[in-house]
């Protein structure tokens, strides 16, 4: 709505346009009538727009300051509380506050650094394998009786040379490293689907029982004696190596047993009683193929056992007795080699013990 009217022009006029008092177009004035000069002097004054840009009051101006302020301090807090609290800790004493894991050294268990030039050498697996030989090197979890402590040299040289332990290290599930040419390893007794490899070289060898379906392959392994003081039993599978050394049987071989003993002009020996204890025996349908340069069977050969030998040059054979239908096979290893000794036993009902070509 219009706020004044122009008495000449009657032209509508807005409050700003009657404010001056005159018509922006006829340059009439507005005040002539008592009407219109009322209705100026009820119309507010006109807004400036050149005020809307002026500064701030001084008012406002501290709380503006103060909330800058509160910003700045909220940004840098961290950082000036951590610069206080480090100078403090470097004066009083005490580790660095929020250390820096970057900066800090990885922690290296004590003992022997892991060997650079076999990296075909992995860690141990979780479960223990049942052909682990316990060692001294070894943590255990049960506390541990006090060891004597390590007698001089003196006394060293007057009781003889100190036992050499046997080094072992597993290569991967089921394979065992040993490097102890003048030391003992003992296999423990194995049952059931545990398949074991043995690789390196040790001076003797000693192997408990081996059943079920138990496989040990130490075919490997260089040995100078190997002993199966166990007996041989179910399913079991075990290969041996020893290249001109003794391999002994002290405990039965039956069930499905099946043996390989490479011993090139090395000896093998199933043993007979002795001091109270009853020997080996070869029974049952137990299967053995036999490389040696002498074989000495000194227990019976029983059951449906076989037994392959193939004897070096000037090779010995000997047996006490066979029986039931056992079978025992020999030939040369070279044809041109001499014939060798046999030393015949007792044979009975349908077994045979002859020789091939």
């Amino acid at each position: 709505m219009p706020a004044a009217l122009c008495p000449k022009c009657r032209v509508p006029l807005s409050r700003e346009e009657s404010w001056s008092g005159k018509c922006p177009f006829c340059a009439a004035p507005l005040g002539a009538s008592e009407a219109a000069a009322h209705r100026r002097a009820e119309l507010p004054p006109p807004v400036d727009e050149r005020a809307a840009s002026l500064p701030l009051p001084e008012s406002v101006k501290p709380l503006l300051r103060g909330a800058i302020i509160l910003l700045a301090l909220g940004v840098g807090g961290g950082g000036l509380y951590y610069a206080v609290s480090a100078g403090v800790t470097r004066y009083l004493g005490g580790p660095e506050p929020w250390p820096d894991a970057a900066l800090q050294e990885p922690e290296t268990p004590p003992g022997d650094l892991p060997d650079a030039t076999a990296p075909d050498e992995v860690a141990p697996p979780a479960a223990s394998l049942a052909a682990r030989a316990p060692s001294e090197e070894e943590p255990s979890r049960l506390p541990q009786p006090e060891k004597p402590a390590a007698a001089p040299p003196a006394a060293e040289a007057k009781s003889g040379a100190r036992p050499v332990l046997p080094q072992e290290v597993v290569l991967a599930r089921g394979v065992l490293k040993i490097d102890s040419p003048e030391g003992e390893y003992f296999v423990e007794p194995i049952d059931g689907a545990v398949h074991v490899l043995l690789r390196g070289r040790v001076k003797t060898l000693r192997i408990g029982s081996l059943g079920g379906d138990a496989l040990l392959d130490a075919s490997a392994l260089k040995a100078e004696a190997i002993v199966f003081a166990g007996a041989v039993s179910g399913r079991a599978r075990a290969q041996v190596y020893t290249a001109g050394g003794s391999v002994e049987f002290r405990g039965p071989v039956n069930g499905r047993a099946n043996l390989i003993v490479n011993a090139p002009n090395g000896k093998v020996t199933f043993a007979g009683p002795a001091g109270g204890r009853p020997g080996a025996g070869f029974g049952g349908e137990s299967n053995a193929t036999i490389k040696a340069k002498e074989l000495d069977v000194q227990c019976p050969i029983s059951g449906d056992a076989q037994m392959y030998v193939v004897l070096s040059g000037g090779g010995r054979l000997r047996f006490t007795e066979m029986g039931g239908r056992s079978l025992l096979f020999f030939h040369k290893a070279n044809a041109r080699d001499p014939d060798p000794v046999i030393g015949w036993g007792i044979v009975r009902g349908e077994s045979r013990c002859r020789e091939t070509r």
